[in-house]
């Protein structure tokens, strides 16, 4: 490249740089902030539990056209990026990302077969992961997303816990692309999407389904603990994955409401560090009440939540209720037979109590005793939601 060229290309670069911070310089920045701390503790058979702390801030209004700024704090997870961002039309919407995990990452150090921990085979896990993407709004309730993303994936033993002998999976770098699409037809208030709530009151209808593939440099199997291979964690160079979720509610009566919330999953050379997280009454995982947070990984399932929420006053906006959850999962068992498939559910009591800006929740919940889960399970959840301002 020419000298005479260089000087050009650089000069367009500090235009459109220049473009974008007059656009940031002249419409101020809206910011709003909330906070959630949550706990999740199951009581039986074994005593376990896990936390999460949310600080969560949006800045909306970056350019005329609109954008956010978006920082959040997940626990162990940091997240900063760029989100919305029109390109030229409101119907073309630009994001853009940088997000670091650390040790927890997927709840790898946790290893549970049958509903009970096996410590010797969890891990640390971290990953630094960054991506873009290209959002089309055609019109009505419908998105088309394009994510192109690529994750760096560390590992190491937990000292005094993973066993000696464990074959560790391999540090890789891999490329995650998406396509996603999304009806999105809720009349629930927008506050309901906001980082305090943790179970948002869903009135309407929408569904998602992303297609996606895994490229990674490094596809060495892993898992085998003195040379015992149990066939469950043998990654593909390119793994092969298609998610669906669905969240549907409706009033009925002034004092009634239903919700369902369904998901399925499929894949093809999948390893527990890619597969849904099922087991838990928390926002992050496939719902099975009663179950340790993340007891189930399964690539293959179809899994389903209803409930019914009922206001014991019109005069307040509180909600109590019952949830029952269940599905099929492959492999429950963890011995590496994916094309198997068990049954796994459970039932829940809950409040979700709105005071304001402040949101209170409390679950309880027993898994359905089914022939490959030993015991009974138990599990209790509390979690308070704030928004800042």
């Amino acid at each position: 490249m020419t000298r005479r060229r260089r000087r050009h290309r650089g000069k367009a670069t500090l235009a459109a740089l220049a473009a974008l911070l007059h656009g940031v310089r002249a419409h101020a920045v809206d910011w709003s902030a909330a906070a959630f701390v949550g706990h999740e503790q199951w009581l039986s058979p074994e005593i376990g539990g896990h936390g999460w702390v949310l600080l969560d801030a949006r800045g909306r209004g970056l350019t005329r056209g609109g954008g956010d700024l978006h920082f959040f704090l997940n626990t162990e997870t940091l997240q900063a990026g760029v989100e919305n961002l029109p390109m030229g039309t409101p119907r073309l919407q630009w994001s853009a990302a940088l997000r670091a995990e650390g040790a927890y990452a997927g709840l790898l150090p946790d290893y549970y077969t049958q509903g009970t921990m096996r410590p010797g085979s969890g891990f640390w896990a971290s990953y630094a992961y960054a991506f873009t993407s290209l959002k089309w709004l055609p019109g009505g309730a419908h998105s088309v997303e394009f994510v192109g993303a690529a994750r760096l994936w560390l590992f190491a033993r937990i000292e005094g816990s993973t066993h000696p002998d464990l074959q560790m999976p391999p540090d890789a770098a891999v490329f995650e692309p998406r396509l996603r699409y999304t009806y999105w037809n809720l009349s629930s208030p927008g506050e309901e999407w906001q980082s305090q709530v943790a179970y948002p009151r869903v009135r309407g209808l929408a569904v998602g389904l992303e297609l996606g593939a895994d490229v990674r440099d490094n596809a060495q199997a892993w898992g085998a603990v003195r040379g015992i291979d149990d066939g469950r964690n043998h990654p593909g160079r390119v793994i092969l994955m298609a998610r669906q979720w669905l969240r549907a509610g409706a009033q009925i009566g002034p004092r009634v409401r239903v919700q369902l919330e369904e998901s399925a999953s499929w894949g093809d050379g999948e390893d527990d560090l890619t597969r849904p997280r099922a087991g838990g009454m928390n926002p992050y995982v496939v719902p099975i009440p009663g179950m340790p947070w993340a007891s189930l990984l399964s690539e293959r399932l179809l899994a389903a939540q209803a409930s019914v929420h009922v206001r014991p006053s019109l005069r307040y906006p509180h909600e109590v209720g019952v949830a029952v959850a269940g599905g099929a999962f492959n492999d429950v068992r963890r011995i590496g037979a994916l094309d198997t498939f068990g049954g796994a559910g459970g039932v829940a009591a809950f409040t979700d109590l709105r005071f304001g800006r402040w949101q209170v929740y409390a679950r309880a919940g027993w898994a359905f005793p089914v022939a490959w889960l030993p015991g009974t399970h138990v599990s209790v959840l509390a979690g308070l939601g704030v928004r800042l301002f």
